[in-house]
């Protein structure tokens, strides 16, 4: 993919920052789960977690193997993972483009670094939808 270009200077982000982004990604993919603690009717202490929709849906994708990344070029940096979805088996990279605000996702085959699918410029009430049907499926409701 062509990015456009805004450097960062000579240097990479600080870790803080590439967290930072991590995090916010996760959050805009993954959902919200509730953990909600109450007792049964003999007394015993039991905890039920409620998952959204935007939850199981990530779950379902396999994910895991996480990494922070950075472009070659330095003007890009995100996240990177494995899934093992019903479409798709491979690498799933998501790069935040600073110049742009948008993120840019890269489907790849897991061992030949080769890409099958990518799109730029989404946004963040995009990503999760784009992903999972490209990951999983096509039919699910968007969320």
């Amino acid at each position: 993919m062509d990015y456009e270009k805004k450097k960062l200077g000579n240097k990479f982000p600080s870790n803080e920052t590439m967290l930072d982004m991590f995090k916010t990604i996760m959050q805009y993919i993954k959902g919200e789960c509730k953990e909600e603690t109450g007792y049964d009717s003999n007394g015993n202490r039991c905890v039920a977690i409620s998952m959204t929709e935007r939850a199981r849906q990530y779950y379902s994708w396999g994910a895991h193997n996480f990494k922070a990344i950075v472009s070659n070029d330095g003007c890009c940096y995100g996240l990177q993972f494995n899934v093992s979805g019903f479409l798709h088996r491979g690498r799933v990279r998501i790069y935040y483009n600073i110049a742009t605000d948008y993120f840019d996702v890269e489907l790849l085959k897991a061992r030949k670094e080769e890409m099958v699918w990518g799109c730029a410029d989404l946004d963040f009430m995009q990503l999760h939808n784009v992903l999972h049907q490209h990951i999983e499926r096509k039919d699910d409701p968007e969320v």
